[in-house]
């Protein structure tokens, strides 16, 4: 943002666009998601319905902790190093006062 503002916002528009039309066209997307990954359509209904959250357009706090809990289990696995204070990395790369696209 700081850097490239404008290009920032036009990323956020055009993600809010795309999240409000996925989630009024879920065939749609289903179809596309099918064709790209060639998964099974179990398995997309799965990811769509139970793994992706489209129905926020802003990470809130129960997206944030839930972050931060991937984060420090990555961490006790050994995926990221222990030196990582994974909280301020979170803090740092979400900004909550970024206001949001209104389309």
């Amino acid at each position: 943002m700081k850097d490239y503002p404008d290009a920032a916002r036009r990323v956020l528009a055009v993600y809010e666009e795309a999240r409000k039309y996925s989630l009024a066209n879920y065939d749609e997307l289903k179809k596309t998601f099918i064709a790209v990954t060639k998964l099974p359509e179990p398995v997309v209904d799965k990811q769509l319905k139970e793994r992706t959250e489209l129905t926020h357009s802003r990470i809130g706090a129960p997206q944030r902790e839930s972050i931060l809990a991937a984060g420090l289990a990555l961490q006790q696995a050994g995926v990221v190093d222990s030196k990582v204070d994974v909280k301020a990395t979170l803090d740092a790369l979400i900004d909550d006062q970024i206001p949001l696209p209104t389309n």
